[in-house]
């Protein structure tokens, strides 16, 4: 092993280690088709370090939705804090997404990806997997509300809107994962805009 790998992985707390090796594997060959030993071998940690900072495999995935889950919401954050209206924010969101695709780095969104491979097995994993997205339904309704004021409705009015949105983004995104077709992530920002223009505007 090269020193400067040696300097690198000990530098590097054992628990970052495992979470971005993790993060790295699940996103790019899936959560149930990487194990722990590769894990900790890819990470340069011992097992007991392992077994030390997480008892189980799910308990890591916890901690890796968990972590995914904060930097995805500073994320959109700061998506719509730069964005002047919300059409901007969308398209935003989708050149984000292109240039992903581009640079080889985009493997669809990380948690539908992880709920579509643990089946009924991990119900606290399932929780925490749909209270982001709830999450992320909230974040996008506030940003709707604050925007539009009065023309956004309701809370529950916007939350629907919200809730579209999210579901036009997860749709586009796995018929992408499903065919290889870059149309489908084109198609997401004019069926986004269509449903602000339709219902908030």
């Amino acid at each position: 092993m090269p020193p400067s790998m040696k300097k690198s992985s000990t530098a590097t707390p054992a628990k970052e280690r495992l979470l971005a090796t993790a993060a790295r594997l699940f996103e790019a060959q899936g959560y149930e088709s990487t194990g722990i030993n590769q894990i900790i071998a890819e990470s340069e940690t011992a097992k007991a370090s392992f077994y030390d900072h997480f008892p189980s495999k799910e308990l890591l995935g916890q901690e890796y939705l968990a972590r995914y889950g904060r930097k995805h919401l500073e994320l959109l954050g700061l998506l719509m804090q730069r964005s002047a209206t919300p059409q901007d924010f969308i398209a935003a969101w989708v050149r984000l997404i292109r240039r992903q695709n581009r640079s080889g780095v985009f493997y669809g969104c990380p948690m539908a990806n992880l709920r579509a491979q643990i089946g009924i097995g991990s119900p606290a994993l399932a929780s925490a997997i749909a209270s982001l997205a709830a999450d992320t339904i909230e974040a996008l309704s506030g940003y709707l509300r604050a925007f539009y004021g009065e023309k956004a409705g309701t809370a529950k009015h916007a939350r629907a809107v919200a809730r579209r949105i999210f579901q036009i983004y997860e749709g586009g995104v796995h018929v992408w994962r499903l065919t290889g077709d870059d149309a489908a992530l084109d198609d997401i920002e004019p069926l986004c805009l269509a449903i602000l223009d339709r219902d908030c505007c």
